[in-house]
């Protein structure tokens, strides 16, 4: 999972450092007890859509985890953050004989031009204050019919709705700026210069890891999160 990249403050990069040892610590949880559907999710769609090999940015890469997950794939990986805090617990990964490198950035502005065949954006778009510089930042780092795989917070989720009524409150939902339906993302994404490869699929909800949930993760009812592989056009 990544953060805010755009007009965040020093207190909320104090924040996310705080919080780096705790985030990484549930993560590790959930993939050694086979609940972590974000991997899950973000790696079958780069199989799917990507060669061996393809030079990859996880964009807002958290402690690194999924860019893990993607370099143990065959990827090169490039993960970066904002926050030194998440970045520090990234570098301390096991990556012996893995194409994977971690780097703080100041922001999108500071990515190389044309230099990645994809990128994995998980969990940064909807804390964004500007949604479209963002987009246009990750275009440009882009090369030519790259492709960008995406998570953003999806409106029609009965379970975002329950959660934000009921759910204790996640601390870090006063940083999130934006939810979407597929349309109103779809139509975000096509105006800065994106392409939907497919429908988005559905995940972080109680059904993830039952059949159910997995027969119903094209319903947009279903989880709070969608994914979407879209192409640079």
């Amino acid at each position: 999972m990544g953060f805010s990249y755009t007009e965040r403050t020093r207190m909320d990069e104090s924040r996310f450092d705080q919080i780096a040892q705790t985030f990484a610590r549930d993560i590790d949880d959930a993939i050694a007890s086979g609940r972590y559907v974000r991997g899950d999710a973000f790696g079958a769609l780069a199989a799917r859509r990507l060669p061996r090999g393809a030079h990859v940015l996880d964009f807002g890469c958290g402690p690194g985890r999924l860019s893990l997950l993607l370099a143990r794939a065959g990827f090169r990986v490039h993960g970066v953050d904002t926050s030194e805090g998440m970045v520090e617990q990234a570098r301390r990964l096991p990556r012996e004989g893995l194409a994977v490198e971690f780097e703080r950035i100041p922001d999108h502005n500071a990515l190389a031009t044309d230099a990645y065949d994809a990128v994995v954006c998980s969990s940064v778009i909807e804390y964004v204050a500007d949604p479209r510089d963002l987009l246009d930042g990750l275009h440009r780092a882009l090369r030519p019919s790259g492709i960008l795989i995406v998570s953003y917070a999806n409106r029609s989720s009965f379970w975002r709705w329950y959660w934000r009524k009921w759910a204790p409150s996640n601390p870090l939902s006063a940083e999130q700026h934006h939810v979407w339906n597929w349309r109103e993302f779809r139509r975000l994404l096509e105006e800065n210069g994106f392409r939907a490869l497919g429908r988005p699929r559905y995940f972080q909800s109680p059904l993830d890891r039952t059949p159910l949930g997995r027969w119903l993760d094209v319903v947009a009812l279903g989880g709070s999160l969608g994914i979407v592989a879209v192409r640079r056009v």
